[in-house]
């Protein structure tokens, strides 16, 4: 999750996103497109946040037994 967070950080401020300069440069107001790569990038962050959770949930599922103890393989 850290590159997804770092990238929201720096956004806007260090680099231009592509959709955004190629909508600027296609004569939309500024805001607009601003608007739109803030709601691109919360919903990039949102699925990455939902398969990290998915990823640990499911894992402690398969790594714990029902007295949750670490299974040994």
């Amino acid at each position: 999750m850290l590159p997804t967070l770092n990238s929201m950080v720096g956004m806007g401020i260090v680099s231009l996103p592509g959709m955004m300069t190629g909508q600027i440069l296609a004569g939309t107001l500024p805001m607009t497109s601003i608007l739109y790569q803030i709601a691109i990038m919360i919903a990039i962050c949102t699925a990455v946040t939902c398969a990290c959770f998915g990823t640990l949930y499911f894992g402690s599922k398969t790594l714990y037994d029902k007295k949750r103890q670490i299974i040994q393989l």
